[in-house]
């Protein structure tokens, strides 16, 4: 029962997951950054570090041993 799969299911795979958390962390890190400032140069400074804080998230974070069941 556990290894039943419905084929029709919309999933994810993990190279698209990685892309959605690096867009989205870039457009949040952007959104702050003007918040913070309002200057253009820190939409700029934004972008760069949720960036960053997602690729550390995408290959510290995110990885993990798959599951025995």
């Amino acid at each position: 029962m556990e290894n039943q799969m419905d084929n029709n299911c919309s999933t994810i795979d993990a190279g698209q997951a990685k892309g959605i958390i690096l867009l989205v962390a870039v457009v949040f890190g952007a959104l702050i950054g003007f918040t913070a400032n309002e200057t253009f140069l820190s939409i700029i400074g934004g972008a760069v570090i949720g960036l960053i804080a997602a690729v550390i998230f995408n290959s510290i974070i995110y990885p993990h041993k798959p599951s025995d069941r």
